[in-house]
């Protein structure tokens, strides 16, 4: 039998007996189709993630923007800019792409917009169907997204400002890192208050890593005549087997595959601080509401997220803290003040000599003026990279060897508007001649499919009652993501076309 041949059919019979031993495991028959594809796709390329990350009222661009050294678009810092929001990003770098000249198309006066800015709807109503971008690619790709959250509305239910992510109606995030653990990993750590047992979906995991091993050991005979090159399953076993090592105790303290439960003491501060808890009626003290503790459930929410990409578990999913119009007091971040009403609608001024002809760059705007905002932005920054990129950066891809996960993962950042002030919706020059673009953001390579380490521009608008100058539509973006992630047949509203120089 010619080698490929029977790679192919070693490959078919792992997919069938993956099939066979879910549904002997009492799944459905979806459930074991899924796992069988994974079986399948676990002998070739690299399993792809994505991660959407959201953090509200826009961003100061004195304070935000790269500096792009001469032309060089691929030349560039995220360090430099005052405060520099994206600063804990430039360790990073490689992975990051910052895109300026991008807009919001359609209705939504000033945060309103959040209910349409991820699905590319025009309308700001809160009753018509639309789906995120999130969705449709999980649509496309057959994988269900989990939106978790972090304070992601007021305690009395969601309005329109808790409306960032749709499938037709808006999604209530999850609101407790305890349940979004126990869901994946099957109850609470050892020494908790939990039974700690491990879910069935956990225990399937681990039965099916010890099968596929075995399974695929029996074809190394049949296969032992093919190349390194050819010979994927080889790959696979070998990435199993490393895997087994990791949990074994040689795993360097991070969770290889949810195969094991990975250990976060945040979550378990969460579940001891949280027991009880009681929602009033009509809202009122529900503890993963309460402004007080953000920032600590922020944390375990990144921190599970950061897992279950590294094993694959959730391939895609999104996470919300706060709402548009939150007004939670930042001195928790050391930076005194209510987000919104204070520090994000804070006025920018002009720098010394700055007028509305010189020079378009962030130095026209008095850094001094808006620095608690950067600060308050700088945050979320902080968070995201310490407990999701530097994670997925620095751990090897047990589906994939050779690579890191952030290798096979993009992480999207955005916001609802542009300037924090300014409450903009596209990407223009704000007086006196500042750059200010959407916060859009990418992080990771996708599996290949995404050129990283570029500041990817398209002209701003100078002036906004212009029609002769306008930005590119974000569903381009959106498309672009989609198209790396696998999602060939995935389709926005008001696409003008893939983002040429950003797919490989």
């Amino acid at each position: 039998m010619p080698p490929h041949l029977q790679l192919s059919r070693a490959a078919k019979i792992l997919s069938r007996r993956m099939f066979l031993k879910g549904m002997a495991m009492g799944m459905t028959v979806p459930a074991a189709m899924r796992l069988s594809r994974m079986a399948h796709a676990a002998t070739g390329a690299a399993p792809k993630r994505m991660f959407v990350f959201y953090t509200p009222h826009g961003t100061a661009p004195e304070h935000y923007a790269p500096k792009v050294m001469g032309s060089d678009l691929t030349n560039f810092a995220l360090d430099q800019t005052n405060v520099s929001i994206l600063g804990p990003l430039q360790p990073y770098k490689s992975y990051v792409n910052v895109y300026q000249g991008f807009q919001y198309v359609g209705d939504g006066n000033t945060h309103d917009g959040i209910v349409n800015c991820l699905s590319g709807y025009t309308g700001a109503d809160t009753t018509t169907s639309r789906t995120t971008m999130d969705q449709v690619i999980g649509k496309a790709l057959g994988i269900k997204p989990l939106i978790l959250g972090a304070c992601s509305h007021m305690p009395s239910g969601m309005d329109h400002n808790g409306m960032l992510f749709w499938n037709g109606t808006p999604i209530d995030p999850q609101k407790s890192p305890v349940a979004a653990y126990d869901s994946l990993f099957g109850g609470a750590s050892t020494g908790s208050t939990s039974t700690g047992t491990v879910s069935a979906d956990v225990q399937l995991r681990q039965d099916l890593l010890a099968f596929t091993a075995s399974e695929i050991q029996t074809l190394q005979g049949t296969l032992k005549n093919l190349t390194n090159e050819q010979n994927k399953l080889q790959v696979h076993l070998q990435s199993i087997q490393s895997l087994q090592s990791d949990s074994t105790g040689g795993g360097g303290g991070g969770m290889s595959s949810c195969s094991t439960k990975p250990t976060l003491p945040t979550v378990e501060m969460v579940r001891k601080a949280s027991a009880g808890n009681v929602v009033e009626p009509g809202g009122g003290n529900d503890y993963f509401y309460q402004a007080s503790n953000c920032p600590r459930l922020l944390q375990p929410q990144l921190e599970r997220v950061a897992q279950a990409l590294i094993c694959n578990a959730e391939p895609i999913s999104g996470l919300m803290p706060m709402y548009a119009t939150c007004d939670f007091d930042f001195g928790f971040a050391n930076v005194p003040g209510s987000h919104h009403s204070t520090l994000s609608h804070t006025t920018p001024q002009a720098a010394n000599g700055a007028q509305y002809n010189s020079p378009i760059s962030v130095d026209n705007l008095n850094p001094s003026t808006r620095m608690a905002f950067a600060k308050a932005q700088l945050w979320f920054t902080t968070q995201l990279t310490n407990y999701v990129v530097k994670v997925l950066a620095t751990t090897d891809d047990p589906a994939a060897p050779g690579t890191k996960v952030l290798d096979n993962t993009v992480i999207f950042w955005m916001s609802e508007i542009g300037d924090g002030a300014d409450h903009n919706r596209i990407s223009e020059v704000l007086y006196p001649q500042t750059p200010d673009s959407l916060p859009l953001v990418t992080i990771g390579k996708a599996g290949g499919a995404l050129k990283s380490g570029q500041v990817v521009q398209f002209p701003l608008v100078t002036d906004k009652n212009s029609t002769t100058v306008v930005n590119r539509p974000a569903t381009d973006l959106f498309l672009t993501i989609a198209q790396a992630m696998g999602a060939k047949n995935a389709t926005f509203p008001g696409t003008s076309g893939v983002i040429s120089g950003v797919l490989s």
